[in-house]
């Protein structure tokens, strides 16, 4: 993995670091993705974004708590991004709390009524929930 410089003093990470994370998980260096990620989180807590990774990285991977916590902490610090809700409720239907899942896909769909993978994933959670 390449040096990458990260400045404690700002309170956003330097968009090439960010560009750096996008290349490694869109080339499935996820292992690489997840060390970044965590620096991010690490050095900017508050920031939604490293958060997001995580946990599409963490469920990838079958680690579906740490999933969970991380869609969480990127709702939370993102509450207004669809992509955030859609996260987590994939991961809670992959957990199979379907309600739960509804309700975050539809939080999704509310924010951009447009995305069609949210509707999708409300369609699926539906027909899970019968």
């Amino acid at each position: 993995m390449g040096q990458i410089t990260l400045e404690e003093t700002n309170s956003e990470p330097p968009q090439a670091a960010i560009h750096t994370l996008l290349a490694h998980y869109q080339n499935r260096r996820y292992g690489d993705a997840e060390k970044l990620a965590k620096i991010f989180v690490e050095k900017f807590p508050n920031h939604p974004f490293a958060w997001k990774v995580l946990g599409v990285l963490f469920k990838q991977t079958g680690r579906m708590s740490e999933a969970l916590d991380a869609n969480q902490k990127s709702v939370l610090l993102a509450p207004e991004d669809a992509g955030t809700h859609n996260n987590l409720g994939n991961t809670l239907q992959a957990l199979g709390r379907f309600e739960e899942a509804e309700a975050s896909c539809s939080k999704a769909i509310v924010r951009n009524p447009d995305y069609a993978e949210a509707h999708s994933n409300l369609r699926n959670t539906l027909q899970e929930l019968g």
